[in-house]
């Protein structure tokens, strides 16, 4: 299912692919931004929350991808898989400390299948909550977009978000939007990391699916 639909367009989110800005700017069509909110920064929606037409497929009981409604026209954004690796490990683990795993660590849980075993799994505590979160975010983009590129009406890299801003503008949202960048890392204070050739190679091996289907 999207993660929201408006004026007959669904949007489907994969994590670390730009979510937070589109959220910031459902958010600011419900109104719901404070007043002092600045355009400039590096955000998570923790302190006023998710907006209210957004459906949290992260945390819900099936948190994959699932089709929308017939006649609908569907988008989404997609990203290198290894950027997305490298952005969810600064975000997640470097910065916001979810879990003590390392890179190393976390190559083996994807290789393994363990990664995937947690994204699925139900939680009963915080602590489970926390782990599921974040290995929801090393997961391959063709678990959130489905095995069918053509599926979608418009697929936009990450690379050109001045178009995903102009189409958000005309056709989704249908009024002006600020220029959000929610996570903006370069704006965190922490040092993005760096991988080495061997780990780019097992990352690779890891998203052959996602190279396969154009999830790149």
């Amino acid at each position: 299912m999207p993660s929201f639909v408006l004026n007959g367009l669904e949007f489907y989110d994969a994590p670390k692919n730009a979510g937070t800005t589109v959220r910031l700017w459902l958010k600011h069509a419900e109104g719901a931004l404070p007043q002092a909110f600045s355009a400039e920064g590096y955000y998570a929606l923790a302190g006023f929350g998710l907006p209210q037409d957004w459906t949290d497929r992260i945390l819900g009981p099936q948190p994959f991808f699932n089709p929308g409604a017939p006649g609908n026209r569907r988008w989404c954004i997609l990203r290198d898989p290894i950027q997305r690796f490298t952005s969810a490990y600064t975000d997640k683990i470097l910065r916001e400390n979810l879990a003590n795993w390392s890179v190393e660590t976390c190559l083996v849980m994807l290789e393994s299948g363990e990664m995937d075993r947690i994204a699925r799994a139900p939680f009963a505590d915080p602590t489970e909550r926390r782990l599921k979160l974040l290995a929801c975010h090393f997961l391959g983009q063709h678990v959130w977009f489905g095995p069918d590129r053509t599926y979608f009406d418009h697929v936009f890299p990450i690379t050109r978000m001045e178009e995903v801003h102009r189409f958000c503008e005309e056709e989704v949202f249908r009024m002006k939007l600020p220029h959000f960048h929610g996570r903006d890392q370069s704006r965190s204070g922490i040092e993005r990391l760096v991988l080495s050739p061997d780990q780019i190679r097992r990352l690779e091996r890891i998203h052959a699916r996602d190279y396969e289907l154009g999830w790149y």
